[in-house]
């Protein structure tokens, strides 16, 4: 049983984790409608005007969320020239320097981009209103505020942790949940990559060019290390690879090489070498370099199946040892 103070705290938790994913369920809602809303507003020809990432002078760790993309656009309307910072429904949070640095670089300085205009207020614009970024994220948020709601609350209102027949408590069943949902989610991204990769190979082409292939060094403070007078430095390496094309008068950036998990190497691209890039046409700022590359297009259906026996093991455990007799 749980003492009354430990029932009390238990009911707070409980209590604010429902708060929590109300407020995302709420949210989630709202960036649905806003999305589909804004999918539907006026496409004008817009110029960026500025494009740099906002980050403080020094940090301790390249994975540091502290930096912020800054990109600013003007575009016409009705004879009068408007000026925006928005990309997406939902706005752009703070994220690590790379991440910033890699946003700013699809919207160089004076390029020539489509802009999304609400008719009813041409102040309001986006660059990217298809974006499902923010959404995806806050699913996520929900499911994990929600799952911790429901077993807290269950714990509440019968006023003690409850247990298996066997004495197995029912929380821990939340590590096989959380096991096969990865593994739900590793088959979700291997089916939409096989669809985009298959759907990439009737896609039109048009020629392009590389504007940077070069691999990117990021130093990581290891804070496992629990003498803080002598954090070690771990060293990431990333490649940064960005080719340009134009469709239909418009300017683009484009960063996938193919749709799949295959490893993508700086040194197979020379910068200013002429490319052809296969884009959708109903996306043009989708586009690939390599459409029939199948290298890694397996390794979410690999990784599921790793989860899956995982969490499929653990439940057929817990059941066995929580249930029988």
């Amino acid at each position: 049983m749980l003492d009354a103070h430990q029932l009390l705290w238990t009911q707070i938790a409980a209590g604010v984790c429902l708060l929590n994913f109300a407020g995302l369920l709420i949210r989630l809602v709202r960036l649905r409608g806003a999305t589909q809303t804004a999918s539907k507003w006026d496409k004008v020809e817009g110029v960026i005007i500025a494009s740099e990432v906002d980050q403080p002078l020094s940090h301790l760790s390249d994975d540091e969320t502290d930096a912020t993309p800054v990109i600013r656009y003007r575009y016409p309307i009705n004879g009068h020239d408007f000026e925006g910072d928005r990309i997406r429904v939902g706005g752009v949070p703070m994220t690590t320097r790379l991440l910033a640095m890699q946003q700013v670089s699809r919207y160089p300085l004076g390029a020539h981009v489509d802009v999304y205009v609400n008719p009813k207020n041409p102040k309001r614009a986006l660059l990217e209103p298809r974006a499902q970024n923010n959404i995806a994220g806050t699913v996520v948020f929900a499911v994990i505020f929600g799952v911790i709601a429901l077993i807290l609350t269950a714990h509440a209102i019968a006023g003690h942790v409850l247990y298996t027949d066997n004495g197995v408590p029912l929380f821990a069943f939340a590590l096989p949940g959380v096991t096969l949902l990865v593994a739900i989610l590793g088959i979700v991204s291997f089916v939409r990559t096989r669809q985009l990769a298959s759907a990439c190979r009737r896609w039109p082409s048009v020629s392009g060019a590389i504007a940077t292939a070069s691999v990117i060094e990021e130093l990581i403070e290891d804070d496992s290390d629990k003498d803080s007078t002598t954090r070690r430095k771990i060293h990431r390496y990333h490649v940064d690879l960005r080719y340009d094309y134009r469709v239909n008068a418009r300017d683009y950036v484009g960063t996938t090489v193919n749709f799949g998990w295959a490893a993508v190497y700086a040194s197979r691209y020379r910068p200013d070498e002429p490319v052809t890039v296969y884009y959708d046409p109903d996306h043009p700022g989708t586009a690939v370099l390599e459409p029939n590359n199948r290298q890694g297009s397996f390794a979410p259906l690999v990784f599921s199946a790793i989860f899956a026996i995982a969490g499929g093991s653990l439940l057929a455990f817990f059941i066995k040892v929580g249930f029988d007799h």
